[in-house]
């Protein structure tokens, strides 16, 4: 990964082949490389990305975080058609402007500066679009699982965190497994074939008929401490060390939670990875009283559970930080798809026979 400036307020970060995890350190030192030169516009070249994963696009949500923070305004260029469909579908597309062939976003480029672009060497990548969901408008309902209250999920569009509201938080909790034999892709298995047997007793995970595949449904009918919340998440992304859940409207958070599985030297590593925001001011409020500790309760607990499986030593660890604290009142008006609120009727309805 490099850059260089393009004119005055103007720097291009040109991306490697692979965009991942490990482009999120030299994005930053760019983005910051570009604020100590003045600048405030970033053009972000595609050009050369041959594949695009779960990890990338987080990489890019806390890069427009800190480019806000900072006032730099980010474009992206050379997108195809699917990688432009993926930024919508993430909702990133909110904070980085797509250029288009005419450069109508591009900051005024001269005709010299434009052609500096397009001259540049680099090695053309496929963009491939391996492991991602379908875009959708909004999503449907078809498959409803058995036992399933499914609410709060059709015709609703799925969310990404720059469409919440509060402070935007990464929360990463993962075990280190050292056990003799024991293989990565064994523990993907375990995690996808078991994942509805993990969660705590207060959590029913409903998967549709087809189970964990880009862009099925898993419907989620939880007891929390407000009352029973029917929601549910969308299988964002999937491949053979990791897979992706996206919120829809209503849901609690905005933003998308990963598992995954990683060799390092002797150990394997399983991590869960959510990067969120409340997804409105109500739920920021319950999130601050109890909420965060009852979701922290939750991946803890569905990491236990994998260990147990596993016969491995319950060695959670987590730990936790704010790519973003501020509250976007642009979206407090999110509240009206609250699946909280929503639910009441349900909570009522339990109440109700209880009295019976």
């Amino acid at each position: 990964m490099k850059s260089f400036s393009l004119n005055k307020p103007t720097s291009v970060i040109t991306l490697d082949a692979f965009l991942n995890a490990e482009s999120e350190d030299p994005l930053f030192v760019h983005l910051r490389k570009a604020l100590q030169s003045g600048k405030d516009k970033v053009i972000l070249d595609f050009r050369p990305v041959d594949h695009m994963n779960n990890a990338g696009v987080s990489a890019l949500v806390k890069l427009t975080a800190m480019a806000k923070q900072n006032g730099v305004k980010l474009f992206a260029y050379r997108l195809n058609k699917r990688y432009r469909e993926i930024l919508a579908l993430t909702g990133l597309e909110e904070g980085i402007t797509l250029l288009d062939g005419v450069y109508k976003e591009a900051a005024s480029l001269s005709q010299g500066e434009r052609t500096k672009l397009e001259k540049m060497d680099f090695k053309a990548g496929e963009q491939s679009d391996a492991g991602w969901a379908t875009t959708v408008s909004k999503l449907r309902v078809t498959d409803k699982p058995e036992g399933a209250l499914v609410k709060n999920m059709d015709r609703r569009r799925v969310i990404g965190q720059l469409q919440g509201f509060g402070p935007m938080w990464e929360k990463t909790y993962w075990i280190e497994i050292k056990k003799p034999g024991i293989k990565k892709e064994d523990i993907m298995l375990a995690m996808q074939e078991h994942f509805v047997e993990f969660q705590i007793p207060e959590n029913a995970f409903y998967p549709t008929s087809k189970g964990l595949a880009p862009g099925e449904m898993i419907f989620i009918d939880s007891r929390t401490p407000g009352g029973i919340v029917s929601t549910g998440v969308m299988v964002l992304y999937m491949d053979d060390r990791s897979f992706t859940f996206i919120t829809p409207q209503g849901h609690p958070e905005a933003g998308w939670i990963t598992f995954s599985v990683d060799e390092r030297e002797d150990s394997v590593y399983v991590q869960i990875q959510g990067l969120v925001r409340a997804s409105d001011p109500f739920f920021e409020v319950a999130f601050t009283i109890a909420g965060s500790k009852f979701q922290e309760n939750i991946w803890k607990h569905v990491l236990s559970s994998l260990a147990k499986y596993l016969g491995v030593e319950e060695n959670v660890q987590m730990k936790k930080y704010r790519p973003a604290s501020d509250l976007q009142w642009k979206k407090a008006g999110n509240i009206w798809y609250n699946s909280q609120i929503r639910s009441l009727p349900l909570n009522i309805t339990t109440l109700f026979k209880r009295s019976r």
